[in-house]
């Protein structure tokens, strides 16, 4: 299955078996400090994914890039159903940053935005850089 199409467990698995170090379920268990049964029930789907925490001891410890670490916030918060990814919760909802992009969101919704204006904006910062 293609990574964009897959749930949270999914992703999480592939990313744990993709590994060169061939990593069990126990060695993430330990990792994350929780239990193997709740973490092979989260790559299972039967719960919900882990907090933000251990999104970013799971990311760290697996290497995995800021774009993957990304997805997985956002996979988490389509897991849960109607929340922010975690990554983005504080200033998405509480700084004058936040409430630009909920109006822009809800431009675009209107069609008042396009895909095509996104994607000049997101360009117009990739050209610019990372931050020093």
């Amino acid at each position: 299955m293609r990574e964009e199409n897959m749930d949270f467990g999914q992703f999480i698995r592939s990313k744990r078996l993709k590994d060169s170090r061939e990593l069990t379920l126990r060695n993430i268990s330990e990792e994350l400090g929780i239990s193997l049964s709740m973490l092979s029930d989260i790559e299972q789907g039967r719960r919900k994914p882990f907090d933000g925490e251990k999104i970013e001891r799971f990311s760290e410890y697996l290497h995995l890039s800021e774009e993957d670490k990304a997805h997985l916030y956002d996979l988490a918060a389509k897991k849960r159903a109607g929340y922010i990814p975690e990554d983005i919760d504080d200033i998405m909802m509480y700084s004058d940053i936040g409430n630009m992009a909920r109006f822009a969101l809800r431009m675009t919704n209107k069609g008042r935005l396009r895909k095509e204006d996104w994607e000049q904006l997101i360009q117009k910062v990739k050209e610019e850089g990372e931050p020093e």
